[in-house]
């Protein structure tokens, strides 16, 4: 069973990451980028590497930052399409030919682009405001520690002395010193990694929080160890799949980055409703017709669920004649966060789920759908409404994550 397990998680990783296409990520290992991420689980050198303030920009200046930082074109942030696979399609609309956002949106987008230029280039802050070109102290100390983390178990084994010479010395691993080597003209890669941080900001950052300053708020998650940890969990995931997708799965376990302590942090005390529901609720006045929104919402579904190598579920969504706004917009939320999901490791129990019976995809949309209609109806409270789909989350992952056969 656990081999079939471990098959089953490199089909999600194939299938859930796009092939790599920088050549200078074959320099890389996986206990390199480790290493380097595990600047994540220090938060006082973290946030002292963060601006103490910082001017919000707006997204498209913001994006057009990260952009410059990797050497990706950022013309293509232009396309509707593509600013949906940065914040979603329900965060924005497009007024004149530019991206609109609301106020909570854009420092929460702000508030990720600091985080994450931090993350792909830790002396950037320092750099900008001290005018030095070359790494702090902090930088090098860091440096150093990722260089000895890197133990002499992942080097060649010495091949016998021929000839009374001795053994040359095997290349020296590859140490990171930011994530430009795996970012640069990346645009597919760098979307997923700024998505993934954004949803992850979105859902545990209230909009009261966010009115202190993106710095403010970036220095707050970074001080956070449940935070750091799962979202080095998601980077390694993400980032990992583009060097070593074979054997990313069973590194992360050994690094204690996969699992249900890691599915506890990445999916609790979040607020859904207001990162998902919201959104939705607050994106049209009025729905199309029933069988408009199930021709719709069906036709995402069978191309989700393909990417897993599910096939079309034929039970119908909604009821003939149901016109309920409510309704409509709680499905959507609920596809919106499975969608984001797959972002993270979670998304190895949800291809094994698809891979068992592509029914369990709707079944986990219509109940987490029920729960966001609980909120919208006031049947439920939106804390009693997050911790349900938290817990239903959470139970997914403990059943179809297992090496045993889901039942």
């Amino acid at each position: 069973m656990a081999a079939a397990g471990a098959h089953t998680a490199q089909a999600a990783l194939r299938m859930a990451h796009e092939p790599a296409t920088n050549c200078a990520m074959s320099d890389v290992t996986l206990k390199s980028l480790h290493a380097y991420l595990r600047l994540l689980e220090n938060a006082s050198e973290l946030k002292r590497k963060m601006p103490t303030s910082s001017t919000q920009r707006t997204v498209k200046e913001g994006w057009n930052e990260i952009c410059r930082l990797v050497g990706i074109d950022d013309a293509a942030f232009k396309e509707p399409q593509n600013i949906a696979a940065v914040i979603g399609v329900q965060r924005f609309v497009m007024i004149w030919g530019e991206p609109s956002v609301t106020d909570h949106v854009a420092r929460v987008f702000d508030s990720s682009k600091v985080l994450l230029t931090v993350l792909i280039d830790p002396g950037h802050f320092e750099n900008t405001t001290s005018g030095q070109m070359g790494p702090s102290s902090g930088t090098a100390q860091y440096q150093a520690a990722t260089k000895m983390a890197l133990s002499s178990g992942w080097a060649q084994p010495k091949a016998e002395p021929s000839n009374g010479r001795l053994p040359s010395k095997p290349e020296p691993e590859t140490s990171l010193t930011s994530l430009k080597p795996l970012l640069s003209g990346n645009t597919a890669l760098t979307c997923r990694l700024f998505r993934a941080l954004f949803e992850h900001t979105l859902g545990f950052v209230s909009p009261l929080s966010t009115q202190q300053g993106s710095a403010s708020v970036a220095s707050d998650l970074a001080g956070s160890r449940e935070h750091s940890r799962s979202f080095q969990s998601t980077a390694l995931f993400i980032l990992g799949a583009e060097i070593d997708r074979d054997h990313l799965l069973s590194f992360m376990m050994k690094q204690g980055l996969f699992g249900m302590h890691v599915f506890e942090h990445l999916l609790q005390r979040r607020d859904y409703c207001e990162a998902y529901y919201a959104f939705r609720k607050l994106q049209r006045a009025f729905i199309g017709s029933p069988s408009e929104e199930e021709t719709q919402l069906r036709s995402r579904l069978d191309a989700f669920n393909a990417q897993f190598g599910g096939k079309p579920y034929g039970e119908k969504i909604f009821e003939a004649g149901e016109q309920d706004k409510a309704r409509v917009d709680a499905h959507l939320a609920a596809a919106d966060l499975l969608e984001a999901l797959t972002l993270t490791p979670w998304c190895i129990s949800l291809n094994k789920a698809i891979s068992v019976a592509s029914a369990h995809c709707l079944r986990s949309m219509q109940i987490i759908a029920r729960h966001f209609e609980g909120f919208a109806d006031g049947r439920e409270t939106k804390d009693q409404a997050n911790k349900e789909i938290a817990d239903h989350l959470l139970a997914f992952a403990s059943q179809f994550s297992a090496d045993t056969k889901p039942v």
